[in-house]
């Protein structure tokens, strides 16, 4: 089931993706949720589906399953938009190709501008790991229970770094691209 959009509510949503709470909030604010028609201005379409609340924007139309915000650029068929990209760009101006926006609020379906930023993908993969939003980080070395290899393994491939990956993989029995992630440093990278 989801949840409430408004940050930090955990409760089931019930109505326009608010908790029944924070749903009679939004009303009591004279939030007018009357249908703008579909064709309409993409800006009077957009801001038909926020509500101000809290310091963020949610975002009250479609939503992808992570939570971010979607729109339709036009008609039926027409592109589909992030909203918190399209939030950045009506009020900021456009994002420089290669880079992403940010949320310093951490709620995926914010549209307020002032908690978006631009940044690179590793600035952001950055900001999520400091957060603490990265959901799945695998252990390290044996403490990843599908871990084939030991430190003194990874240690003995990289003294022998003359020996080809398939005469190695053959010898320890492992694949050759177990072999050659460890030689390159993708994979055991904190075995020094």
């Amino acid at each position: 089931m989801s949840e409430c959009s408004v940050q930090g509510c955990c409760k089931p949503f019930v109505a326009r993706g608010f908790c029944g709470a924070h749903y009679m909030e939004a009303r009591r604010a004279n939030k007018d949720f009357s249908v703008v028609r579909p064709h309409g201005p993409l800006k009077d379409r957009f801001f038909s589906k926020v509500i101000k609340m809290d310091g963020c924007w949610v975002w009250l139309g479609s939503k992808r399953p992570n939570g971010y915000g979607t729109i339709q650029k036009g008609g039926k068929g027409s592109a589909t938009l992030s909203a918190h990209r399209l939030s950045y760009e009506m009020h900021k101006g456009p994002i420089p190709d290669g880079l992403v926006v940010m949320h310093s609020c951490d709620n995926p379906s914010c549209v307020n501008p002032d908690h978006l930023s631009i940044g690179t993908y590793k600035e952001n993969t950055a900001d999520m790991i400091a957060k603490g939003r990265k959901r799945t980080v695998s252990a390290l070395g044996t403490s990843n229970g599908k871990a084939k290899l030991n430190d003194e393994l990874v240690k003995y491939i990289r003294q022998n770094l003359h020996k080809s990956h398939a005469s190695l993989a053959r010898e320890l029995n492992l694949s050759t691209n177990c072999i050659r992630g460890v030689k390159i440093g993708r994979t055991w990278s904190h075995v020094k």
